[in-house]
């Protein structure tokens, strides 16, 4: 899509990228931009870009596009501009207030329907529908209503609208670590995430398949997204599963079923994780923490049920010309960026300020081989930073509290930011003969910042119609309604009330991106799940696993259907092979819901027996919905000896 831009729009769309990395870098982890710049430039960057790269296919449509680019900038200046005054002026905004918020709410739609599609414009339309004709609605679900423009205002303005929890969340946590994701990707470390996963298991029974799984474990954590895991890390896998005797829809649908489990593999799990950290105000450490055995545990079913569907066919992979500890020797340091983020994300520093260290950390691993390369001055800037920030703690801790002060007082992160800069202007103007590597840096430089803004546009676009749907659920409290609805429905039962949501969640995610599905879901099948006595993080858990089900439950199923495209399958074979695959998917959240230790609530002794009898009920269950058994017992009577 970008090479289908006018070279100016391409310069812009550079430009805006690099800033984008550049302007959240800097709040990151030097001084946090207050509100209303915080949400707004992401927001005006997301809708510049994307009127800018989904063009209309005519050239009078073209200006269509532009004039919509220019009422962006107008109504979210608008907003920035003046944020305070319309706070102050709650209830009682002016006329100019609610044109900006009639035409800004419009422009939300149709950025969704360019990107995420009709569907999805289709549950904003009914919203701000019921939001303005309440009244006429069913007893059970009737409210005041009120006037489009005023709905509007409130949906534009208010805390959980346009500008609320979703728009935080993206430009404080997701855009960072969509960014992170495109400079690791750049640096070359997705060569790493195949190549040992393929020595270490790939020789053995259902080798392909296996390097599948655990290459999708490490990719996906940092991809964000199931689709790209299974289309990026498939493209090499599928055929090799092919190649090795897998069926083309079994092939195609284990890498879909693996892709998944990316989404909840700490320390990124998707964009869901960082959402409910914001729900939940709980530190997004221990998220992470909460998360993990999950996620290992939904990669070790996929990963049995793999080995015994290659047992049932005797499959074997080939051995790998360097063994898994040769390459593990050798490009051991593309773990680096993982670790530095896992690291000091759990010791307490914020996920932004983490993403942005392992950002740096990314550039500095990308000089282990010159193809590779990025521009090392954002790495510099970061170096020296991060050793005035723990010179300061080190004095704080050994001299006083004053001493810390003082010595950043001193030598501040601004001026850090300035040093680094101007060493390395230095070092290009000196190293004349350095030009042409110097360039290249730069260009790869540009050429992650654009991926990742590229890849975060997807998520973004959803942040108008995100805004309606919560702004619509708050004003009218369908929220409570809802809650109790489900109850009512399941009779009080935990199990229901469960399959309640799965069915809600995978309805939603068949025209809703995943990340929204469990946003606009949670808000609502939260509060059933705790009036049941599930601790609030289990909630929350059990929502975001099942707002993934849409990506390999038939019909809609894109993560299966992209699979199927690669390995050239029967579409509805490959996605129902998925289905099988990711079948913890759907036990996961049950046992969130009966074992409060699956999600760390409990003792220590609970918490050991608990994981000790989960991964011996994950093999079972495995073992037994493989099929393999009921092979073993017909050859069990084949070989006894007749009457």
């Amino acid at each position: 899509m970008y090479d289908q831009l006018k070279r100016f729009e391409q310069i812009l769309f550079d430009v805006l990228s690099v800033l984008l990395v550049l302007f959240y870098s800097y709040a990151a982890v030097v001084q946090p931009a207050s509100t209303q710049y915080h949400r707004g430039i992401y927001v005006i960057i997301t809708y510049v870009l994307v009127f800018l790269l989904y063009k209309s296919k005519s050239t009078v449509m073209r200006v269509v596009d532009y004039i919509l680019i220019l009422l962006s900038i107008v109504c979210i200046g608008y907003w920035i501009l003046n944020f305070e005054a319309i706070n102050y002026r709650t209830g009682a905004e002016n006329a100019i207030d609610k044109t900006v918020a009639v035409v800004g709410v419009l422009i939300g739609i149709e950025l969704a329907r360019r990107v995420v599609g009709n569907a999805f414009v289709i549950i904003g339309t009914v919203m701000l529908l019921y939001g303005v004709y309440g009244p006429y609605a069913p007893d059970l679900f009737a409210h005041p209503g009120d006037t489009f423009p005023n709905l509007c205002t409130t949906i534009y303005y208010m805390s959980d609208g346009v500008f609320g929890i979703m728009a935080n969340v993206l430009a404080t946590y997701v855009i960072l670590f969509v960014l992170f994701g495109a400079f690791l990707e750049k640096s070359g470390a997705q060569r790493f995430f195949i190549d040992w996963p393929l020595a270490a298991v790939g020789h053995k029974i259902g080798g392909p398949a296996k390097v599948s799984v655990i290459a999708s474990g490490l990719f996906g954590s940092i991809s964000g997204s199931a689709i790209a895991n299974t289309v990026s890390t498939g493209a090499f896998t599928i055929p090799m599963m092919k190649k090795a005797g897998f069926r083309p829809h079994i092939a195609g649908g284990i890498e879909p079923a693996a892709s998944i489990g990316g989404m909840f593999m700490p320390p990124i799990m998707g964009a869901g994780g960082f959402i409910m950290a914001e729900l939940t105000g709980v530190p997004y450490s221990r998220i992470m923490l909460v998360g993990l055995f999950p996620a290992f545990m939904y990669f070790f079913s996929v990963f049995m049920m793999v080995h015994y569907e290659a047992k049932m066919y005797n499959i074997v992979g080939e051995r790998s010309e360097h063994s898994a500890m040769e390459i593990l020797k050798k490009e051991w340091f593309f773990t680096l960026p993982l670790i530095i983020i896992t690291i000091f994300m759990l010791t307490g520093y914020s996920p932004g300020y983490s993403a942005i260290l392992g950002l740096a950390t990314c550039i500095i691993v990308s000089y282990k081989y010159e193809e590779n390369r990025i521009d090392k001055t954002m790495a510099v800037v970061m170096a020296l930073v991060l050793a005035v920030q723990l010179t300061s703690l080190f004095l704080s801790k050994t001299v006083g509290a004053d001493a810390g002060r003082s010595f950043l007082k001193v030598f501040s992160e601004g001026k850090m930011v300035w040093a680094g800069i101007g060493i390395c202007a230095i070092w290009y103007i000196l190293k004349k003969d350095q030009r042409p590597k110097i360039n290249t840096g730069l260009k790869r430089f540009m050429e992650a910042s654009r991926s990742g803004t590229e890849n975060s546009l997807k998520i973004g676009a959803t942040i108008g119609v995100i805004g309606i749907i919560i702004g619509v659920l708050t004003y009218t409290g369908l929220v409570l309604t809802f809650a109790d609805i489900v109850i009512e429905l399941a009779g009080g039962s935990l199990p229901l009330t469960i399959l309640f949501i799965a069915m809600a969640s995978l309805v939603l995610g068949m025209g809703v991106p995943v990340t929204a599905a469990y946003l606009i879901t949670a808000v609502v099948a939260v509060p059933a799940l705790t009036h049941l006595g599930v601790n609030p993080i289990a909630a929350h858990m059990i929502v975001y696993w099942l707002s993934q089900d849409s990506n390999i439950t038939p019909p809609v199923c894109i993560a299966a259907f992209a699979g199927a495209t690669i390995a050239k399958a029967n579409m509805w074979r490959t996605a129902f092979a998925a289905f099988k695959f990711a079948k913890f998917l759907y036990l996961g959240p049950f046992l969130f819901g009966y074992v409060p230790a699956f999600s760390l609530d409990g003792s220590a002794m609970d918490i050991v027996k608990a994981f000790v009898l989960i991964i011996l009920g994950t093999w079972l269950y495995s073992y037994l919905l493989s099929g393999i058994w009921i092979k073993q017992i017909g050859r069990w009577f084949k070989k006894a000896p007749a009457a």
